[in-house]
């Protein structure tokens, strides 16, 4: 089995976000195994809203009638299995129901209006069909989830993280901040209807409104599957076979009795139960949650040893900042980067790129890869910064001795170089200032090591008193980036 990363509800032009269709699939193959572009479609019981406001759903509903034959087309032109897989969807709104986004097993779906989501679900059912809620944390009626309408037949996951902020529960990171529809509610959490017996597993998605599938930060699914194609990742989804992250691809291995995560097992006395986690910064704790309750955890080790070296490290290259704005001085920065090993090698490389500043001619862009070198291209501002990080980043997966070097070379604003060995980069990180004070800068930040980005739980659990316990994994990390496993029900 493989870990595929993906982004199943993402917007653009096409409804009322921002950024052309193709666009979009272009940044989606540059860094995604799976997308879907899920557009905006319809809202049945939309009320009438102060100053017309109402009508900015309706222009991006016409939008998305008049280009569906387009999303159709691009599709299956952008579908390529083995390397990249597209899947055709739409999104449904509703105060009463709350939200969902369809998703179709093939690219022979239509885009139909439904005046309830009994109309809807029967569409679902008959294409073989997913019906996704996302952002369900939101008050109850208005377009938070009422779980008792959920069919786990048809929804048998749930997005829990997304650009709205993170729905697990009521308490935690990644807040409900930055739309309309209020703070997170109880009885909307994917933790309280779990606690009410439903069966749902969970995936993260971005929702962006910039046009940017997979953009760091704002959620991303994680499908466990035999093989890219279309029919593997789709029985993933269906099977639960999948998990959430808020942005970094944190690998998530998670059994119970042996089965994976999504699993139904009948009841069992001793439950040995094994999670292994690898993530892109420090491991703050792993958690292994039952019921709703955390009875074990792990962490990594802040301070590590440095001797003996172990061989492996991860490292981060960050660029962007900038002038902040109270100076007045809103710009756009361009960056070529180039970072080079000597003695490495460069065993994964994953760009970690955040949608703002919205450009629909700019693109981050990976222009050549080898075991030993990586140069991209990429723009940063903080105007315009999701969540006001103006910053993106690199991740590299290195392995070599602690004498080995590292060389980053700008060669976009500005160009220069600076070089150091992994043994030095493991006990700090490195700033270079492209120019005079205010301008952009680049850092590597301090490597992590295994000791640090690795944690793992294996115990053995006798259950509750309750007569079905649902086992899941929740991660932290130190930068808050977080993962959340689906389920695995025992009883």
């Amino acid at each position: 089995m493989n870990i595929y990363w993906g982004d199943i509800h993402n917007h653009n032009a096409v409804g009322y976000a921002k950024g052309s269709l193709k666009r979009s699939f272009e940044i989606a193959r540059e860094h995604l195994d799976f997308f879907a572009h899920a557009g905006h479609s319809q809202w049945p019981d939309m009320p009438r809203m102060p100053q017309d406001a109402h009508m900015h759903w309706v222009r991006g509903f016409k939008a998305m009638r008049r280009s569906w034959p387009d999303v159709k087309r691009l599709t299956r032109t952008w579908h390529d299995p083995g390397s990249f897989v597209t899947f055709l969807g739409w999104e449904f709104h509703s105060l009463a129901w709350g939200d969902y986004h369809i998703l179709f097993p093939d690219d022979e779906g239509e885009l139909r209006y439904f005046a309830t989501l009994d109309g809807l679900k029967s569409y679902a059912r008959s294409a073989e069909a997913l019906l996704v809620p996302h952002h369900p944390g939101y008050p109850r009626l208005w377009r938070g989830q009422l779980w008792q309408h959920v069919d786990p037949e048809l929804s048998p996951i749930a997005e829990i993280i997304s650009e709205h902020g993170g729905s697990e529960r009521d308490r935690g990171l990644h807040d409900y901040i930055r739309h309309s529809m209020g703070g997170r509610e109880t009885a909307s959490t994917w933790q309280y209807a779990l606690d009410q017996g439903l069966r749902l597993g969970a995936v993260g998605s971005t929702d962006d409104h910039l046009g940017f599938p997979g953009a760091w930060g704002e959620g991303i699914a994680a499908v466990i599957a035999p093989e890219l194609t279309r029919e593997a990742i789709f029985d993933a989804l269906r099977s639960r076979r999948c998990y959430a992250v808020s942005g970094d691809r944190i690998e998530i291995e998670f059994t119970l009795n042996g089965q994976p995560m999504g699993s139904e097992i009948p009841s069992a006395g001793v439950r040995e139960i094994e999670v292994g986690v690898a993530g892109w910064d420090e491991i703050s704790m792993v958690e292994l949650v039952r019921n709703g309750e955390p009875i074990a955890r792990a962490f990594g080790r802040q301070r590590p040893a440095l001797d003996p070296w172990p061989g492996r490290a991860r490292c981060r290259v960050r660029y962007g900042w900038g002038p902040w704005a109270t100076l007045g001085m809103p710009r756009t920065c361009d960056w070529e980067i180039a970072l080079a090993t000597e003695g490495a090698t460069i065993q994964k490389v994953v760009p970690a790129w955040q949608a703002g500043p919205y450009d629909e001619n700019r693109r981050d862009v990976v222009l050549e890869r080898t075991k030993r070198t990586c140069r991209w291209q990429s723009f940063t501002a903080r105007e315009g910064a999701f969540a006001e990080d103006p910053t993106k980043r690199m991740y590299f997966d290195l392995e070599g001795p602690a004498e080995a070097k590292l060389k980053l070379t700008v060669e976009k604003p500005t160009s220069m170089t600076f070089e150091r060995t992994l043994g030095e980069l493991a006990r700090e990180s490195v700033t270079e200032f492209v120019g005079e004070f205010t301008t952009e800068n680049v850092q590597i930040d301090r490597l992590v090591l295994p000791e640090s980005y690795e944690a793992s739980l294996q115990i053995e659990d006798e259950g509750s008193d309750e007569a079905t316990d649902y086992y899941y994994v929740r991660v932290t990390q130190a930068n808050g980036q977080m993962a959340w496993s689906s389920p695995i029900w025992v009883g």
